[in-house]
């Protein structure tokens, strides 16, 4: 059996994308996109045995330095989104798997390891039960692409459907990769992240959009919701790959909300994917999986749902409690009643803001 982490340059990364169903998160290039937003090392845990392979894309992280830990340690993380764990064939050895990675990671001098799964690929609960906790966050929402447009158009709310045709009647209309209102869709990003009160790991750089655009190339798609006078009222941004549109970041200038211009944006998106041959459209979920007024946005397009969860491992026990016990003489509190994980960077982001977090 091989079992080791790698980085994004070996070939076998991708080479294992080739045979399994996969998301943009998954890719390579995103996951140095993310660990660049984030100050860490973009990695993942590659296995095989015999004809079955798994991979793992992650974000190395030191430990905050606010802990005193040695400088060997370390945590992992998935980078923002769904990235998973990928399997060829799937399932089967997922325990093989995951005892590995639990080895291999220990010996780097990581502690614990935070990943996000993907929805539309879930795994046995079994197997992740045995090394870690499973979480279940909340739905996602998504369509399938599969039926007519007319078909999918039927699913979609009244009120949004109603929205929909009005701000047409308005003159609002969609352009589709018109890159030269891409800074402009980055300010209304960063706006709408204020106006909502958005934590601070969804305030994304300029580096950030800028690499994505970069390492991302024709995969990534920008589309916008004019005025009649050509204001920009709404945009957003949608992966495709392999076979999957990914809604991933949307901004609304705020002289237009109460016309609700996002909402042709996605229509225009769901309706795009489609001539692309794309099986399905995912718009995801609610802040924190929460069944929250982004939630019920994304669920007025489709009755169909899936389940976020995260899956939290310690891989090292004894650094684990040293770390807790740390942060806990340093802020003079329990750590007990915490949903946070890893426990010791939520009492470290209040004592050093300027620490990467999860």
């Amino acid at each position: 059996m091989i079992a080791q982490f790698i980085d994004p340059h070996d070939a076998r990364w991708k080479e294992i994308l080739k045979r399994t169903k996969h998301d943009f998160y998954d890719l390579p290039e995103y996951v140095e996109v993310a660990a660049a937003e984030e100050d860490a090392m973009p990695m993942a845990f590659y296995a095989e045995n015999q004809s079955a392979t798994c991979l793992i894309p992650l974000l190395i992280r030191p430990i905050p330095t606010v802990l005193n830990a040695p400088r060997d340690w370390c945590d992992c993380v998935s980078p923002y989104g769904y990235p998973g764990i990928v399997l060829s064939p799937p399932q089967e050895q997922l325990p093989l798997f995951l005892d590995a990675f639990c080895c291999v990671a220990r010996e780097r001098g990581i502690v614990t390891a935070f990943i996000r799964l993907h929805p539309l690929f879930p795994l046995a609960q079994d197997p992740l039960a045995q090394l870690g906790r499973l979480i279940q966050h909340g739905p996602t929402v998504h369509i399938s692409l599969s039926h007519s447009k007319e078909r999918i158009w039927e699913q979609v709310s009244t009120n949004h459907q109603r929205d929909i045709k009005k701000l047409i009647r308005l003159g609002f209309h969609t352009t589709l990769d018109d890159w030269s209102r891409f800074h402009e869709f980055v300010a209304l990003y960063h706006g709408t992240m204020r106006r909502v009160g958005a934590k601070e790991q969804y305030f994304f750089s300029l580096e950030y959009f800028n690499n994505l655009r970069d390492k991302l190339g024709d995969r990534l798609h920008l589309v916008c919701v004019l005025t009649s006078t050509n204001d920009l009222a709404a945009a957003g941004l949608m992966v495709i790959t392999d076979g999957i549109a990914q809604h991933h970041l949307l901004a609304t200038a705020e002289p237009y909300l109460r016309r609700s211009p996002s909402k042709l944006v996605t229509d225009f998106m769901w309706r795009w994917a489609h001539d692309q041959s794309c099986y399905t459209f995912h718009f995801g979920g609610g802040v924190g999986g929460n069944e929250d007024s982004l939630f019920q946005f994304k669920a007025g397009f489709s009755p169909l749902r899936s389940q976020f969860s995260s899956y939290r491992v310690i891989v090292d026990e004894l650094k684990h409690a040293t770390l807790n016990q740390a942060a806990k003489l340093r802020r003079g509190c329990d750590l007990e009643s915490l949903c946070f994980f890893p426990k010791y960077r939520h009492l470290a982001k209040q004592s050093d803001s300027a620490l990467i977090l999860q």
